[in-house]
């Protein structure tokens, strides 16, 4: 019987005093789930349009010296295809970010959120920025090369 009361004591103290509550996890929880969607989308999308983009610069470079009809019919499925996949993953990403802010924002009016969430955003972030910067550097491989190509028509 004493055990009772004094769980129910401490039930209702803990009611009365919210601050000494357990700190309710669903909303960090929530943006932990967010954060490694949008690491593994980031990721995909990494690993996709290098690829598109590598074979684009591959392609390109290969046919330098033939026709241009001919070059523009061997490099025009590889720029649709990475246009394709940019447009993909700009979108998936896009859908994730606005899914990690609105989680984030809820996350924040939990007590200690904040602090236990800034190492994996900090990091989070720093992935994607590495990420970023290697797609666009195969980006930059590529239109580089679709310069080459067309430069070589010229001559």
């Amino acid at each position: 019987m004493k055990k009772i009361v004094i769980a129910a004591l401490a039930a209702g103290g803990l009611a009365a005093f919210p601050a000494l509550a357990p700190a309710d996890s669903a909303p960090v929880g929530a943006v932990k789930a967010d954060l490694a969607k949008l690491q593994a989308d980031m990721s995909s999308a990494r690993a996709a349009l290098v690829g598109d983009a590598e074979k684009l610069a591959a392609d390109a470079t290969a046919a330098k010296g033939t026709a241009p009809k001919a070059a523009r019919a061997a490099v025009k499925p590889d720029v649709q295809k990475l246009h394709s996949d940019l447009v993909a993953a700009r979108a998936a990403l896009k859908a994730d970010h606005a899914q990690l802010k609105s989680d984030v924002a809820a996350a924040k009016q939990v007590k200690g959120a904040a602090k236990e969430l800034r190492p994996m955003l900090k990091s989070t972030r720093a992935t994607v920025r590495q990420e970023r910067s290697e797609i666009r550097a195969e980006l930059a491989k590529a239109r580089q090369a679709l310069r080459d190509l067309r430069a070589s028509f010229q001559k």
